[in-house]
């Protein structure tokens, strides 16, 4: 197929990364065939089977069909588009569990702040790429802001849209990909410090003073984390059933795991078991050995992805592909170690194997744009 009809055609693309896609994909069909086939429907499965099909069609529609080049202009409309988005679930949005983050279409629903966070990728490689020398100058932390103002300024209005909305985790890890965009784009080291130590200082004063619900997660985090040998669990109670859950289910699993005959947590002791728990159904069900199998195909996908863009001579196109990558890896980070209670207890999916809509087709959105950087042209 072509990629522009008058000069160019693909003529293939990065094997790994699409094996890797692929693999994951079928992965997370397996297990939310196992997952639902306890429960009383399969709607479930069969509304993920509907979203997987329409999100890998989109990934391969931008393979072919998009010339990233040409779409430049387009990257600061994005983020202009992300902010009405972000404002209009806030006036018209569904609340669910005390956080309003989605709208609501009836037959499905739709999260901005993942599309938010893709949009900021686009922004952030195209600033980048323009102002790469500027940002190896910038020498004090006084002048980032003005000398990338842009960055600043639209970072704070979505990340602070996306606060209010109480989807934490999806500022959490778009600050992990953004800020690793600056590390790979060459920003200076005591810079690159002081923006993390601010970021990690904002984070501890929203968690200390803001809803007290991140506070409570807090201490459980500090009652069942590895970092913590010292602590007593005699006063546990509601507050604490979901992380001690997911870790008595790793547990259990063992090295080879208990099979899926056998797997207990999924028969609704977990909640959350299709979405921010995943990794601990498979976790328990196919042991160490099939957790971590995920985990390596989520890994060869970054590494392979990061190989890629480091080959690219188009610094803009360097940029995007590393910032996909880093954001579907850094959510991937984010989950497993939300599961096995190495990171505080955090709302967020698996890349490809959880279930929902608004995730699996941004994350392949991504991979899409992965692709299409990776493929090979031959000129008419």
């Amino acid at each position: 197929m072509k990629r522009n009809r008058l000069s160019t055609y693909i003529v293939g693309f990065d094997r790994t990364i699409f094996l890797s896609y692929l693999a994951l994909c079928l992965a997370g069909l397996v297990v939310m065939v196992d997952i639902t086939s306890v429960q009383s429907s399969m709607a479930y499965f069969y509304r993920h089977l509907v979203f997987l099909g329409i999100s890998a069609t989109a990934a391969i529609f931008i393979l072919y069909f998009f010339d990233l080049p040409k779409l430049r202009f387009t990257n600061t409309w994005l983020v202009y588009l992300a902010i009405v988005m972000l404002v209009w679930v806030l006036v018209k949005g569904s609340t669910i569990k005390g956080a309003t983050r989605q709208i609501d279409f009836g037959l499905f629903s739709f999260q901005p702040s993942f599309f938010a966070r893709i949009a900021l990728v686009f922004f952030y490689a195209n600033v980048l790429d323009k102002k790469q020398q500027l940002l190896r100058d910038t020498k004090n932390i006084l002048h980032f802001p003005r000398s990338f103002p842009e960055l600043t300024l639209l970072t704070a209005i979505v990340f602070a849209l996306i606060l209010v909305e109480k989807h934490l985790s999806a500022i959490i890890i778009g600050g992990m990909t953004l800020i690793g965009m600056l590390f790979y784009a060459g920003i200076r080291k005591r810079i690159l410090l002081i923006i993390l130590g601010l970021g990690l200082v904002s984070g501890l004063l929203i968690i200390t003073k803001g809803d007290s619900f991140r506070m409570q997660r807090m201490k459980t985090y500090k009652k069942y984390s590895l970092f913590f040998p010292e602590r007593d669990l005699s006063d546990s109670g509601d507050a604490d059933y979901q992380v001690r859950e997911s870790l008595t289910a790793l547990t259990s699993g063992g090295f080879l795991g208990t099979g899926m005959a056998r797997g207990r947590a999924k028969h609704y002791y977990l909640p959350e078991a299709r979405t921010d728990y995943v990794f601990t159904i498979i976790g328990e069900e196919t042991g160490y050995l099939g957790a971590m199998l995920v985990f390596l195909l989520h890994s060869t996908l970054f590494f392979a992805s990061l190989k890629m863009a480091n080959n690219q001579t188009d610094n803009y196109l360097k940029f995007l592909a590393a910032g996909m990558a880093m954001n579907i890896y850094c959510n991937v980070l984010v989950n497993t170690g939300v599961a096995m209670s190495i990171l505080p207890p955090t709302g967020n999916t698996l890349p490809f194997i959880s279930y929902g809509g608004s995730a699996l087709l941004m994350d392949s959105i991504a991979v899409g744009v992965i692709l299409n950087i990776s493929a090979q042209r031959r000129v008419l």
